[in-house]
């Protein structure tokens, strides 16, 4: 389906709209084999992109690049599966954005429960499912980065979301060897602490730590701390044995 000068279907019947229940479309340069957004809809939802005259306020690069591309032959717009659940519809989508790379799309943000079902090397599935219990008696801080986390995180990005700026006990802190990320009872990164520092600007006073990937404890990620007591606590960090 491609909207330039020789379209003219600007919305589905009623009859179709029932038919086809929800679905999964993508859009792409007239011409492309490339998708440039890929979105899920039920009606007419997939049009409103193309009819949208007027950006809404917000960083809107599918916008942008929708209105460049009328004068380069228009979008075509592709209906890649229909007849589906909204559920089905919000997976399909999810796969498809992890599957092309959610960097060369326009897409803002990944589809539904992608950092717990969507692309992953085996090394990170193992991690989230094995499920083992770390009974290591390790001295420890150990930070519960749940909403801090990504699947596609870069090593730099876990580290600062795991050393962060913390009001930690620091007298009782800096008898711990290790910081650990924890996100939802799963270790997903261990360090090696050096020394602790204050975070400038910051009252009260937080602090972060300065350490390195632990090469010999990486065989303990994706262990689990649920078994331990202090995982229980409300805050965002517990400690181990010390």
């Amino acid at each position: 389906m491609t909207w330039g000068p020789s379209m003219t279907l600007q919305k589905f019947s009623r009859k179709t709209i029932e038919a086809i229940r929800y679905y999964v479309y993508g859009l792409k340069k007239s011409g492309s084999r490339d998708y440039f957004y890929i979105g899920k809809g039920k009606g007419n939802r997939v049009f409103s992109h193309i009819n949208q005259k007027i950006k809404k306020g917000i960083l809107d690069p599918k916008f942008e690049l929708i209105q460049s591309l009328k004068d380069q032959g228009g979008v075509e717009i592709d209906i890649i599966r229909h007849g589906l659940s909204e559920h089905e519809a919000l997976l399909i989508e999810s796969t498809l954005i992890d599957a092309l790379g959610v960097f060369q799309l326009t897409n803002k943000v990944r589809g539904v429960d992608s950092n717990q079902f969507g692309l992953m090397p085996p090394e990170s599935l193992d991690q989230q499912y094995k499920g083992l219990p770390f009974n290591r008696n390790i001295k420890a801080v150990c930070f519960k980065i749940n909403k801090r986390w990504r699947k596609n995180m870069s090593p730099q990005e876990l580290y600062d979301s795991v050393r962060g700026s913390w009001r930690v006990d620091i007298g009782r802190a800096k008898n711990a060897d290790f910081g650990i990320g924890v996100r939802d009872g799963v270790i997903r990164a261990i360090y090696s602490i050096h020394f602790w520092e204050t975070v400038p600007d910051r009252e009260p006073v937080r602090y972060r730590f300065q350490g390195m990937s632990s090469v010999n404890m990486q065989k303990y990620l994706g262990y689990t701390l649920n078994h331990i007591k202090a995982h229980d606590v409300r805050g965002p960090f517990f400690y181990l044995n010390c």
